[in-house]
């Protein structure tokens, strides 16, 4: 996916790559998992992998979803489909 612009992923975007991070957790595809928590890192979000939990530098936090949740999308519902 393309960069966005600067500032601070928004708490669903922090949900969304963690549910990615989680999908690729359970299919043993720790290389993405990793990459995915470095991009969290870099953005000032830390993972807490003991607690479930996901804290900001800026004071946010937030339960880690499981590789079952849905992604927030906003808008309706609608295809899933690949990349």
């Amino acid at each position: 996916g393309g960069g966005g612009g600067g500032g601070d992923p928004s708490d669903q975007e922090i949900r969304n790559k963690l549910i990615e991070r989680e999908k690729a957790r359970l299919a043993k595809d720790f290389g993405v998992a990793d990459d995915i928590r470095a991009q969290l890192g870099q953005k000032g979000i830390r993972v807490d992998d003991n607690n479930r939990m996901w804290t900001s530098n800026d004071g946010r936090s937030g339960p880690r979803p499981s590789a079952y949740d849905e992604p927030d999308g906003g808008g309706g519902g609608g295809g899933g489909g690949g990349y």
